[in-house]
């Protein structure tokens, strides 16, 4: 190096004033200054070469402002040289100084860089592989909680749907063929032939409900319409009947004059005959009148029937609305199954990017371990050299002591070189140190990318597998939604039925009261021949007073 050069060239210079003009105190005095410069110097580029990824600001610091005093002291020392000779010697050291200052200065700055580099990519590694584990963690966490919300949700509603669904239905069955007693279809045939005129409806099974009703009305209705016919025709015979007589009264009192005993025999027969007729008319008029009550009794039965037909139909109307409900309540359960699993994609994307990063992340550090090793070979080549240079200071050193007084400047220079070396081997020991530190944190950081890399796959199957679960929770969705969009149908159709029912019932009431209607009627027509068979007697019995 130059500036070793120059400190040689400076100590032999004085050295040899020392033994051309005598070891006064100056030349001593400048010599003990120019050696404790040189071993300044020695020291401060020990310290430099002795600087790694583990110094500190301050060392780094330290070395700066160590660099700059000592060629200050230096400067101060090529003042108090008198001869031309040392100053220009001293000239040339700290020419070589301020080349070596610059290099120097850069390598210090490039350390701190580097360590703060270093530091700073240990920093983000870290935060990389917190972040990565903290997103997996978060990923399976969330993966977990939609799965379990969704899981709950779906089962809490199907088992709800199903549950209602099937209970609705055997329970709306069973009362529906409890208060109807037969098929809802079987009834409104019933119903319609009742309407035609057809009252043989008994098939001669069990009988309840709306059935044994409508069943008990045809049966009371027949009866009743066969006694008002019967009656009918009693009356119509007795009317014929008084007619006749009334017919033969007038020629009975055409002869009147001429046929006394006649009329008083025929007197006496009317007498007979409108007794009979006022006894079967106050007969008659009895057995409508319980007839028109039977009539009364089965419209009102009719009209309970209506009214239990028309509670059923709100209750099948509001099974369909439950079941309508429920296939709503399933759709959103089935978008909120949806949208859980659009969210297990996009966190299988993000653990995708932070596995990619990871394997970048796990690249750079490899490349970082090589470079490592390439520093560790130079360093091994460096310690090498120093070895070398320390026997040939050793051998120097010899030399120098067989030579006498003429080979002690050699001395020094060889005791120098020999210091330099151990500082030299010393100094490659430790960045041999620090670069297996490098390269022992290198190998720990790539053992955590590895196993960050793994637990990421690890997360990104749980994310599909939740995904997977999430995609079979929407379709078992979507059957339930069918299923009790079913049952909202056949409740629609049952309702349906139940209008048909109800109308059919209307019809056999608005029979009942027309049956009722003329029932009035034959009471009103028996009570006119009541009347007129009380006017008959009372002719008779005048004609017989008279």
């Amino acid at each position: 190096m130059d500036l070793v050069k120059a400190f040689d060239a400076m100590e032999t210079i004085i050295y040899e004033g020392i033994l051309a003009h005598g070891a006064d105190r100056i030349n001593i005095s400048n010599q003990k200054n120019v050696e404790a410069l040189r071993i300044e110097f020695n020291r401060l580029r020990a310290e430099v070469r002795g600087l790694s990824l583990r110094s500190t600001q301050e060392e780094l610091t330290a070395v700066s402002d160590g660099l700059k005093n000592l060629r200050a002291a230096m400067l101060e020392q090529a003042d108090r040289f008198r001869s031309a000779e040392n100053k220009a010697a001293m000239a040339d050291i700290i020419k070589s100084m301020d080349k070596y200052i610059p290099v120097a200065q850069a390598y210090v700055d490039f350390t701190s860089q580097l360590g703060t580099n270093m530091r700073s990519l240990g920093k983000q590694f870290g935060k990389i592989e917190a972040d990565a584990t903290e997103l997996a963690v978060f990923g399976v966490q969330q993966v977990q909680e939609s799965n379990s919300r969704a899981n709950s949700v779906i089962i809490g509603v199907c088992a709800a749907a199903m549950l209602c669904g099937i209970l609705i239905s055997f329970f709306l069955s069973r009362n529906v063929m409890h208060q109807l007693g037969k098929d809802p279809g079987e009834l409104n045939a019933v119903a319609r032939r009742v309407a035609g005129g057809d009252y043989n409806v008994d098939d001669g099974g069990r009988k309840q409900g709306v059935y044994a009703a409508i069943v008990e009305m045809v049966n009371a209705l027949e009866t009743h319409i066969k006694r008002a016919e019967q009656e009918s025709q009693n009356a119509r015979k007795a009317t014929d009947e008084a007619q006749e007589a009334m017919q033969k009264a007038e020629a009975a009192g055409q002869e009147a004059q001429a046929k006394a005993q006649a009329l008083l025999n025929v007197a006496d027969r009317l007498e007979e005959m409108g007794g009979v007729i006022s006894s079967a008319t106050t007969e008659l008029s009895a057995q409508i009148e319980h007839s028109d009550q039977g009539v009364a009794e089965s419209a009102q039965r009719l009209s309970e029937a209506a009214t239990a037909m028309n509670e059923m139909n709100a209750t099948v109307q509001e099974v369909a609305r439950n079941a309508s409900s429920a296939s709503s309540a399933s759709g959103e359960t089935k978008r909120k199954a949806e949208a859980g699993s659009r969210a297990v994609e996009k966190v299988v994307h993000s653990i995708g990017d932070v596995h990619t990063k990871s394997l970048e992340l796990k690249d750079d550090m490899t490349q970082l371990g090589e470079h490592a090793q390439d520093i560790t070979r130079i360093m091994g080549v460096i310690s090498d050299i120093a070895d070398q240079t320390n026997l040939l200071a050793l051998n120097a050193a010899i030399e120098a002591a067989r030579a006498g007084e003429a080979g002690r400047g050699f001395a020094v220079v060889a005791d120098e070189v020999r210091k330099l070396a151990e500082k030299t081997m010393s100094s490659t020991n430790e960045v041999s140190n620090a670069i297996s530190a490098i390269q022992e944190s290198t190998a720990k950081s790539m053992a955590s990318v590895d196993e960050a890399v793994q637990r990421i796959g690890e997360a990104t199957e749980l994310a599909g597998q939740s995904g997977r679960a999430l995609q079979e929770i929407v379709a078992t969705a979507e059957a339930t939604a069918d299923q009790v969009n079913a049952i909202a149908a056949a409740s629609e159709e049952q309702s349906a039925a139940s209008e048909e029912i109800n109308h059919s019932i209307l019809e056999c009431d608005g029979m009942s009261r027309q049956i009722a209607e003329a029932m009035s009627e034959s009471a009103r027509a028996v009570s006119d021949l009541v009347s007129q068979t009380q006017g008959l007697a009372e002719l008779i019995r005048k004609m017989k007073q008279a």
